[in-house]
């Protein structure tokens, strides 16, 4: 991994208490070697490391952090950083203020091109998020990922400045339920035309993630999408899940999925849609099968769990000059947009 401030002054310090300063344009190299980490500049070995802090010395300091292997794009990032190794592989954890972070987090989830309501209503979302995990694990103990697992995250936003905007303007707003609680504040791509109630993805059953019909997510870049898997790979693949087919009768592999369902239903067995998307890395579980020649033909529709706001669709509602509070309510049922901080003035 390289890191370079690109803006201001930085220094890092590693456990042995050496300090190191660094300017802009300075270059620093990063390996992971088992649980340490070997440091380098452009100019000599400085050594090697369990921990390694590096602490922003300006107000304005931004970094530039590239990895290396796997090659990934650049990304910049302001605020201090810890590096340490996990599981033979560097670990980088970045501490930065909550508009920093929900600016990145909407530039990444909606890209730099959307409406400027859908982002309010996106930083809106991501900020109940982002507090609700905080009120749940506590501030000295929750560490967010980078990726869908969590909210996607990629550095500073620098690509649409109403993004900033956007987070600016609906400053300390989340989402509650009926009983004064911060909402899971779920969201996806595209519902593909109807969304899901949570326990039909997951175990719990909420008062605010209920499936509705979405007609704005129609017509949109993931409303629909194909995919095929060999048949061969089909017939194993249900052999490993306890269900023999014939060969010869491919009519009983045909799957007709006109409204969302939770199983696939074959030879009086079942397989959970959710199962299998997750095994054939599929973008959604609404999809009928369709057997042709040596193929397994998947049609499919929408993009994601399908719970909570449909992106291309507030995106839609927006283009169509509907609020971020519409957004909001039309995804999120029985709730109401407040400042957390008068809601929750522990946080």
């Amino acid at each position: 991994m390289i890191i370079s401030p690109i803006d201001g002054k930085y220094e890092f310090l590693t456990e042995q208490g050496k300090v190191y300063k660094l300017k802009k344009n300075n270059i620093i190299y990063f390996t992971a070697l088992k649980d340490s980490i070997s440091v380098w500049d452009l100019d000599q070995h400085i050594g090697i490391f369990k921990t390694i802090k590096f602490n922003s010395l300006s107000k304005n300091s931004l970094c530039k952090v590239e990895s290396a292997y796997p090659a990934l794009t650049p990304r910049n990032y302001n605020g201090n950083f810890t590096i340490n190794t996990q599981n033979g592989e560097l670990c980088v954890l970045n501490y930065t203020d909550i508009d920093t972070y929900l600016a990145g987090v909407v530039e990444a989830e909606a890209g730099p091109n959307a409406p400027y309501e859908f982002y309010k209503s996106q930083a809106i979302i991501s900020r109940t998020y982002l507090l609700e995990i905080i009120n749940r694990e506590g501030k000295q103990k929750y560490i967010l990922g980078d990726d869908v697992n969590h909210q996607v995250f990629k550095g500073v936003s620098t690509k649409n400045e109403l993004i900033l905007q956007a987070v600016q303007h609906t400053n300390d707003l989340v989402i509650i339920d009926t009983l004064q609680r911060l909402i899971t504040a779920a969201f996806h791509s595209n519902s593909g035309g109807q969304t899901l109630n949570s326990e039909d993805v997951w175990l719990s059953s909420t008062s605010y993630l209920k499936g509705t019909p979405d007609p704005f997510s129609l017509d949109q870049r993931n409303t629909f999408w194909q995919d095929s898997i060999l048949l061969s790979d089909w017939y194993k693949y249900l052999e490993n899940n306890g269900i023999i087919i014939d060969s010869i009768d491919t009519d009983s592999l045909t799957f007709l999925q006109k409204n969302r369902l939770k199983y696939l239903e074959i030879k009086n067995d079942t397989i959970p849609l959710r199962k299998i998307r997750e095994d054939f890395k599929l973008r959604s579980t609404w999809f009928s099968l369709i057997p042709k020649g040596n193929y397994l033909f998947i049609e499919g529709r929408g993009y994601g769990h399908g719970v909570g706001l449909s992106q291309e669709g507030g995106m839609e509602m927006a283009r169509q000059n509907y609020s971020f509070l519409d957004i909001i309510h039309f995804y999120y049922k029985n709730v109401k947009v407040v400042n957390y901080k008068l809601v929750f003035a522990n946080l």
